[in-house]
């Protein structure tokens, strides 16, 4: 009866990391051909360290990328608009497709360095790009200012087959008409005492994030390699 109990077990633990196993094999697949890239696209979410999740809670930002094609197929240049307590800023740059890889190019237009990976996604009209560094950098964007919990959660399922963090979900504040100036100092001081007293409210949740990232990064350095 024991060996029977055991046998069920196993069997059943196996029904329900099986699944799991096969979305996560699926979704970091990488997409078979990258979509139409030019126009808009809204960046929504990204799993993100303790920092970034304390710079996204103290001031809570807000981006878009508008991609235009060049004459030289496959070649890109882009604008990333960001908007931070109402003040705005804006990064040129220009990047080269080549399948589902996305390249950094310089001034003469060469790749280089390790390139975005397009992953797959059920989400229509978004687009998921992972960036290897030291650490995986995932985002989602969208032709969309805002997606489905459905599609949010699916997006949260690839950063958890990646060993992210639960991703933060960005503002959706694309308004760029009525944008504050860092030179006026009455928008400045707001801006700053805003960001204070967030800091203040988050403080708690920032630090359990610190103790819960230190716990992981002792688990995984003390597994054998």
């Amino acid at each position: 009866m024991k060996t029977l109990c055991v046998a069920a077990l196993v069997l059943s633990l196996s029904s329900v990391c099986q699944p799991a196993s096969l979305a996560c094999e699926k979704l970091l697949q990488p997409v078979d051909k990258a979509p139409d890239l030019s126009g808009r696209w809204y960046v929504i979410a990204l799993p993100t360290s303790c920092y970034l999740q304390m710079m996204a809670r103290v001031s809570p930002p807000s981006f878009h990328v508008e991609v235009t094609s060049k004459e030289t197929p496959h070649f890109y240049d882009f604008i990333v608009k960001a908007k931070i307590d109402g003040l705005c800023g804006n990064q040129t740059g220009r990047f080269f497709q080549e399948n589902n890889k996305l390249f950094d190019v310089d001034s003469n237009n060469a790749s280089h360095g390790v390139p975005d990976v397009l992953l797959q996604t059920g989400c229509p009209d978004c687009i998921v790009s992972k960036r290897d560094r030291f650490l995986h950098v995932l985002t989602i964007f969208s032709r969309r200012t805002n997606i489905t919990a459905a599609e949010l959660k699916e997006f949260e399922t690839q950063a958890e087959c990646l060993g992210l963090t639960k991703p933060q979900v960005l503002h959706s504040d694309h308004d760029f008409t009525n944008c504050r100036s860092e030179e006026d100092k009455e928008a400045m001081a707001i801006h700053k005492n805003a960001q204070m007293q967030r800091f203040i409210d988050v403080t708690g949740s920032i630090l359990k994030c610190f103790a819960e990232s230190s716990t992981v990064m002792g688990n995984f350095t003390s597994m054998p390699l």
